[in-house]
């Protein structure tokens, strides 16, 4: 932790900022990249509901009439939103543990900076 405190304030001495102000704009950045990370796992989901809906209107429009070509397509709608659904939730948790604690990952990217040299 000791190193942890002197690279920010390296880093502050550098910019000509106090460390507190470095610290506070690493912590602002974790709460952005969670909320990106929250809204494209959104966007994830949200293309997932539109695959499933459109199959359910697909299905509906065939009268139980389901060719190749319908039944193809439908199997890749489900693969693709079940992938789109799976990758939804993986990324909504780091965002989301971004956002809850984004102290946490401001003292990760302090780590990992002094850890990479």
């Amino acid at each position: 932790m000791d190193k942890a405190m002197a690279y920010i304030d390296k880093l502050a001495a550098k910019l000509g900022v106090a460390a507190e102000h470095v610290y506070g704009i690493l912590v602002k950045q974790a709460v952005v990249e969670g909320a990106t990370k929250l809204g494209v796992a959104f966007i994830f989901a949200l293309v997932a509901v539109v695959i499933s809906i459109i199959i359910v209107r697909v299905l509906k429009r065939t009268d139980n009439k389901v060719t190749n070509e319908i039944f193809d397509g439908i199997v890749w709608g489900i693969i693709i939103g079940v992938v789109l659904l799976v990758l939804s939730i993986i990324i909504a948790s780091s965002g989301l543990k971004a956002v809850i604690n984004p102290e946490y990952y401001a003292i990760k990217e302090i780590l990992d900076t002094i850890g990479g040299k």
